[in-house]
């Protein structure tokens, strides 16, 4: 199963699952300042209409970490864990 069909991000519903895909797709090939930017971008899109549970941002990480590649993938865990996320 991918990090899309996980059922906690498809709990997030349809307009923020496809933001969320949307700035997925930005990130690709873009350096880490780069996507913290897209990340940002996209964050205050998605928190329209209310702030996001803590569940649904648990999704959120979930489904960004897997848009990366392995090392960024271990990168963003340790800054989670770090974070106490």
């Amino acid at each position: 199963m991918n990090a899309w069909e996980m059922p906690q991000v498809q709990a997030l519903g349809e307009e923020r699952l496809r933001l969320m895909q949307e700035a997925a797709e930005k990130c690709r090939g873009k350096s880490g300042m780069e996507r913290l930017d897209i990340f940002l971008e996209y964050g205050e899109k998605l928190s329209e209409g209310g702030s996001l549970a803590p569940e649904e941002q648990k999704a959120l990480l979930a489904a960004v970490a897997a848009s990366l590649p392995e090392q960024e993938q271990k990168q963003l865990t340790q800054l989670m864990q770090m974070m106490g996320i």
